[in-house]
């Protein structure tokens, strides 16, 4: 049987996001209709390489342009905490693999996905799961979310922020990002199934029916909805975010196939 991992195996370079999550949002791209994508950050171009296979039509932006890898694909500095260099309404999908998490200001990198995007056009994100039972445990025993980098670190990146989770966005503060700028969440995606979260299961249903004692308004307030979905409290190491653009029209955008939430 295969490894949900082994879709580089045959590559010299391993790319810089798990190879399971690529296949994921692959998988979902070939149920798509073929448009235009843009790829940021886009790596060592592991995913652009294979969207372009599929036959999608692919820009590539990344802050580091010298490390893509792709003959053929052109990759253009970008710098997602001030602005991706393309008119309005540019791109039927815009896919963020393992980004907002490395971003200095996470919200204008949203801002920017979602003006480039076209209007009923599908925005793709994978982030850390930071709200999953094993990071809760993990911040209230040591106190952090992501692993605790030092100056040395710092200096030893050659002072680019770039290289280190800034940002590590929790489920609600995420689809603050997404509804301030007009995405609605259509489906979250799994990379792979993590089972010893679910050691975690008789303390996460004693989470659900404690949010049944709590009044309506708490439960919209504390967003219960979201920090107690299945996807994301028994989730893995990441979540995978379908998301699609408001004020959807047919004209300028493909009509994508139905998305289905596992």
């Amino acid at each position: 049987m295969a490894k949900i991992d082994d879709i580089y195996d045959d590559q010299d370079i391993t790319p810089k996001a798990r190879g399971s999550i690529h296949k994921t949002i692959l998988s979902w791209f070939s149920e798509q209709q073929k448009g235009k994508v843009l790829d940021a950050p886009a790596g060592f171009g592991h995913l652009s390489m294979r969207l372009k296979e599929i036959g999608f039509d692919v820009v590539c932006g990344e802050i580091e342009p010298e490390i893509f890898k792709v003959s053929g694909l052109r990759c253009i500095y970008t710098d997602l905490n001030e602005r991706i260099e393309s008119p309005d309404d540019a791109f039927d999908y815009v896919c963020c693999v393992d980004g907002l998490e490395h971003m200095t200001n996470p919200y204008r990198a949203v801002q920017e996905f979602t003006r480039v995007l076209k209007p009923g056009g599908y925005g793709i994100f994978s982030v850390p799961n930071y709200s999953n039972m094993e990071k809760r445990s993990k911040f209230f025993f040591h106190g952090y979310l992501t692993k605790p980098k030092s100056f040395d670190d710092y200096a030893r990146s050659g002072g680019n922020l770039f290289n280190f989770h800034n940002s590590p966005v929790t489920i609600t503060l995420i689809n603050l990002m997404f509804e301030i700028n007009g995405l609605e969440i259509e489906c979250i995606l799994r990379d792979k199934i993590k089972t010893r979260q679910y050691l975690w299961l008789p303390v996460v249903l004693l989470l659900k029916l404690a949010a049944l004692f709590q009044s309506e308004k708490n439960r919209r307030k504390y967003r219960y909805d979201l920090t107690l979905k299945n996807e994301v409290i028994l989730g893995g190491n990441t979540l995978i975010f379908i998301t699609r653009k408001k004020h959807a029209s047919s004209q300028g955008a493909v009509q994508a196939a139905a998305v289905q939430c596992g």
